[in-house]
C-alpha cells in the first residue's frame, strides 16, 4: 500500500484520516511518503513506531528537517532528494569567503523576505546574517549573492532552508543548571506568594526549557497555578515542542543537568521512555501553551511575573535589543523578573533604564517600579 501525504498535518481531521489509513493490523507493507511536512504530530510518530516494530512500514520524506527529526527518534526513513536546481560547478569556499557583501543589498534582501514571507530579520546582527547566508549559498554551490537572493525569493524550498539557517535552535534540558538552581531556590519561591503566575519563555526552541521549568514547578508544588507561554519564531520547533518527543541519546547529560539544578527525584519519572525516544508525560502539557511568535512583533502578550529570554538577543542589533527590552518592561508585572543568557547584559542597550540587577552572575534582573 502506497500513501502520499501532501502538506503539513495541521488539523485533527487530517491526522485522524491518516491514522485510519495506516492500521498496524493491515497484512500488506505500507509505504508512507511525506511530501511537504517538516514535523508530524505525536500520534503519527507513535503509530509509525508501532508499524516499524512489526516491519510493516517504509517511510520516505522530501524534507531534510523531517528526515533529521525521524532519525533523532530512532525512526529509519529514506530522504528523497530533489534533482539539483543548479547546473554549475562549485567554484570554492575560498571565493565565497573572500567576497564582500554590500550592506545595502543585504538590507534590501531582508526587507524583501519580510514583504514576501512575513519574517522580519531586518534588525538582526548583519555579521551573523551574512555568515548564515554564506552557509546557505554553499549548499547550492553558489558564489553570487544576487543570484542567490533571487533564488530564495522565488523558490519556497530555498527560502525554507535559509530560514532554518537563520533560526538558531541550540537547547538542552536544564541548560546552565546553576541558573535553574537559582530560579528554584530564589525566584520561584518568591513568586509562590502569587495566586496565579504567568511565565513567558521566549525563543523556546523545541521545548526543553519550558518543560525543565515545569518539572521544577511540579517539584515545588506550584505547577497547578502557573501558565507558561512558550514561543519561538520557528513554526517547526514549536510543533516538536508540542509533541514532547526527544531522543534518549542525551539522557545522561539531561540527568546530570537535572541533578545539578537541584532535582532530587528520578529525571525519567517525568517521561515515558520508549526505545530510542522519551515522551514528556501529559500532565505537563496543560500548563504550557506553545505557539509561534516573534518577540519583535508589536503588542503585549500578557502581564507576566517572569520572562526567560536566554541567548536570543545576542543575534539582534543594539537598536533592536533596546526595543525588545522596552517590550519586556511593558510585558512584566511590577517587580517582575527577567532572565537572560550568560553572555547577554544590560550595559550596551540602556537596559538599566528599565531593569535592576537581581543576580548579575546568572543574568537575572527585576523590572523597575
Amino acid at each position: 500500500m502506497h500513501i502520499s501525504v501532501m502538506g503539513e498535518l495541521d488539523s485533527k481531521a487530517d491526522v485522524d484520516r491518516l491514522l485510519e489509513s495506516i492500521d498496524e493490523n493491515c497484512d500488506c507493507e505500507i509505504h508512507l511518503t511525506f511530501l511537504d511536512a517538516n514535523v508530524v504530530p505525536r500520534e503519527i510518530v507513535e503509530k509509525i513506531v508501532k508499524l516499524k516494530e512489526h516491519n510493516k512500514c517504509k517511510i520516505f520524506v522530501l524534507k531534510a528537517y523531517l528526515y533529521s527529526y525521524f532519525l533523532s527518534l530512532g525512526i529509519s526513513c529514506f530522504l528523497v532528494k530533489k534533482k539539483s536546481i543548479l547546473n554549475k560547478d562549485f567554484e570554492s569556499k575560498e571565493k565565497l569567503s573572500s567576497q564582500t557583501f554590500e550592506p545595502e543589498k543585504v538590507e534590501k534582501f531582508l526587507w524583501d523576505i519580510y514583504d514576501k514571507y512575513g519574517f522580519d530579520f531586518t534588525e538582526y546582527r548583519k555579521d551573523s546574517i551574512i555568515r548564515r547566508i554564506k552557509i546557505s549559498m554553499l549548499r547550492y554551490c553558489m558564489t553570487n549573492f544576487d543570484e542567490f537572493s533571487h533564488l530564495a525569493l522565488t523558490d519556497q524550498d530555498v527560502f525554507e532552508k535559509l530560514f532554518l539557517d537563520f533560526s538558531i535552535n541550540t537547547t538542552n534540558f536544564f541548560r546552565d543548571p546553576e541558573v535553574f538552581m537559582f530560579l528554584r531556590e530564589k525566584v520561584l519561591l518568591f513568586l509562590d506568594s502569587y495566586s496565579h503566575i504567568r511565565i513567558w519563555c521566549v525563543g523556546c526552541s523545541n521545548g526543553k526549557e519550558p518543560y525543565s521549568l515545569a518539572i521544577i514547578l511540579k517539584e515545588l508544588g506550584m505547577l497547578h497555578k502557573v501558565q507558561i507561554y512558550a514561543t519561538d519564531i520557528n513554526p517547526y520547533v514549536i510543533e516538536e515542542a508540542k509533541n514532547g518527543l526527544y531522543s534518549v541519546s542525551t539522557i545522561n547529560t539531561d540527568i546530570a543537568n537535572y541533578k545539578k539544578s537541584g532535582g532530587s527525584k528520578n529525571f525519567t519519572d517525568y517521561f515515558e521512555v520508549n526505545g530510542n525516544y522519551m515522551k514528556v508525560k501529559d500532565d505537563f502539557k496543560d500548563n504550557i501553551l506553545f505557539f509561534q511568535h516573534s518577540v519583535i512583533e508589536k503588542g503585549i502578550l500578557n502581564e507576566f511575573q517572569m520572562i526567560l529570554c536566554r541567548n536570543v538577543m545576542i543575534y539582534f542589533d543594539i537598536p533592536l535589543q533596546k526595543k525588545v527590552l522596552r517590550h519586556f518592561y511593558n510585558s512584566l508585572d511590577s517587580g517582575g523578573f527577567l532572565v537572560m543568557g550568560k553572555s547577554e547584559g544590560m550595559l550596551l542597550n540602556n537596559g538599566y533604564e528599565y531593569f535592576a540587577d537581581y543576580n548579575e552572575k546568572y543574568s537575572v534582573y527585576r523590572r523597575k517600579h
